[in-house]
């Protein structure tokens, strides 16, 4: 029996969205809804329907606690259903089933001990964090349902670089609409200081930085007293917490300090948990989650609390490290938006620069599944260098960072100058003034279309795969000035500029018709 509570709008619509897609001959299909949206509804729903159908269904997911999460979603909507992973009674003669992308690798592709869901029949395939669930593993099982003729949905809050997983994208609400309908409440980012990234590269297929440059970066002498200092004025009344570090023994070592100055904290990750005082492997996490619910203890990780699990009542997160991606970053601070009785509002202690890499959790983003975090970032600092959108504005008095606008919503002080602090490695804040992205000096001569032609052929044939943005960067380096867009050879929709040369047909450039004839 599903769950009494009305629905609201946007799980609705994606309830009938899906159906109709599904009904259509659509096979492959990807349901994003903003963390906080309410997806176990909607996927108890699809379940539901797909029963009374005498259709059979199957959940994949990755990660034990998700699993053990799906479980208590699943039985408080009274759905029958048996849970294949390492650890559980097979029960497999049930019509619904929850199962571990990993262990169904192992027993249906690797021993075959097992058959894979559905028996060579079609049945619903549904994949929970399918941001999580893209790689060859996923994609294997996923082809195999598809080749047995059967619907496989994907549910994530961040449809990141799932072009060629999915299809069809249908999304279902929006920030600002999850807002006014109760199932979020507004984040205030307070920007207090960030480490100075410009000598470390991050992954142009990830977004992220590695974890030892992250490490290296965040780790300086003032850390923790910085954390410290900004988290008792943040949150004087001691609200439910939880602190992303660089890393597990980042993790640790927050926790045993945050201990030492008078603040209870614990650490969980993949393996187990710290808490008072000692590391038990395969610990109780449960206990810990709830502990930090009731506000008993700072959670501390790295990033094992990133995805899917519900802890409504905290709401308030202490960024201490770097997230590269626009997805780690999302879906790390959702967890502090989930709407619940008392809680009015969340706040965002960042020690690592994302509102200026990233921007605002509040914001209502477009989302196609072509993008990638290389398109996100390129796209969000071209805006930036054209200046068709401000950057942040930090208040100088209370560090409240904002998009625009002269008040600061947080102390009501007015300021228009933007500032950012930046803590160097040996521990020293250092004052940053103006614009992080300058104004392109843009420039054509009579020789700059065969400029530009000479760097598109050297960028087309590269061994790194150079996009057409670095090709313009390759330009700008060798000529000192960037060329126009609109030179032959250069793309016609924005979204190409993040490809590489090699891979955009000639057909979709400026001019390209001429060589193709």
């Amino acid at each position: 029996m599903s769950d009494a509570r009305e629905r609201w709008t946007h799980q609705k619509f994606a309830l009938a969205e899906a159906m109709r897609r599904m009904e259509a001959g659509a096979k492959r299909i990807c349901v994003t809804t903003p963390t906080g949206g309410g997806k176990s509804l909607i996927i108890c729903d699809l379940i539901e329907q797909a029963v009374a159908r005498e259709c059979k269904a199957v959940l994949y997911t990755n990660r034990r606690l998700l699993i053990n999460q799906l479980e208590r979603v699943l039985e408080g909507h009274g759905i029958r259903f048996g849970v294949r992973a390492a650890g559980h009674e097979d029960r497999r003669e049930l019509d619904v089933q929850v199962s571990s992308l990993p262990t169904e690798n192992a027993r249906v592709f690797k021993s075959e001990k097992w058959d894979l869901h559905g028996n060579g029949k079609p049945i619903l395939v549904i994949v929970d964090e399918a941001h999580l669930n893209k790689g060859e593993v996923a994609q294997k099982v996923l082809n195999r349902h598809v080749e047995d003729g059967s619907a496989c949905i994907g549910f994530t809050a961040t449809p990141i670089g799932l072009k060629g997983v999915y299809d069809e994208l249908v999304i279902a609400g929006t920030p600002s609409e999850l807002r006014q309908c109760g199932a979020l409440v507004p984040a205030y980012h307070y920007g207090i200081d960030e480490p100075d990234m410009s000598n470390f590269r991050q992954n142009v297929k990830t977004g992220e930085f590695s974890e030892g440059d992250v490490r290296k970066a965040i780790m300086t002498k003032c850390i923790f007293g910085r954390v410290l200092e900004h988290y008792r004025a943040l949150n004087p009344d001691g609200r439910p917490t939880i602190l992303f570090a660089p890393g597990v023994k980042e993790s640790v070592w927050f926790a045993q300090q945050l201990c030492e100055a008078g603040v209870r904290a614990a650490h969980i990750d993949g393996e187990g948990v710290w808490a008072d005082g000692e590391y038990e492997r395969g610990g109780d996490r449960e206990r810990i989650l709830r502990a930090c619910m009731g506000g008993e203890v700072v959670l501390c990780n790295r990033f094992v609390a990133r995805e899917g699990l519900d802890l409504k009542p905290v709401s308030h997160c202490i960024l201490a490290t770097v997230m590269g991606s626009l997805q780690s970053y999302l879906q790390s601070v959702g967890r502090v938006l989930r709407a619940c009785q008392g809680k009015e509002r969340a706040s965002i202690q960042d020690h690592g620069g994302h509102f200026w890499r990233h921007g605002s959790v509040n914001a209502d983003r477009e989302w196609k599944l072509e993008y990638t975090e290389n398109i996100l970032s390129g796209m969000r600092a071209e805006r930036f260098t054209e200046k068709k959108e401000p950057e942040p504005i930090r208040c100088p008095k209370c560090g409240l960072v904002r998009a625009a606008g002269p008040l600061c919503k947080g102390c009501g002080f007015e300021s228009t100058k933007r500032t950012r602090m930046v803590m160097q490695q040996d521990g020293t804040l250092v004052e940053h003034e103006g614009d992080i992205f300058k104004p392109r000096r843009v420039k054509q001569f009579q020789n700059t279309e065969q400029i530009w032609i000479r760097c598109y052929y050297r960028a087309k044939n590269s061994k790194n795969r150079m996009t057409f943005r670095q090709a313009a960067s390759l330009m700008n380096y060798e000529e000192h000035y960037w060329p126009p867009n609109n030179l032959r050879f250069m793309p016609k929709e924005a979204l190409d500029w993040y490809n590489a040369v090699a891979d955009v047909p000639v057909e979709r450039l400026i001019g390209g018709k001429q060589e193709a004839g």
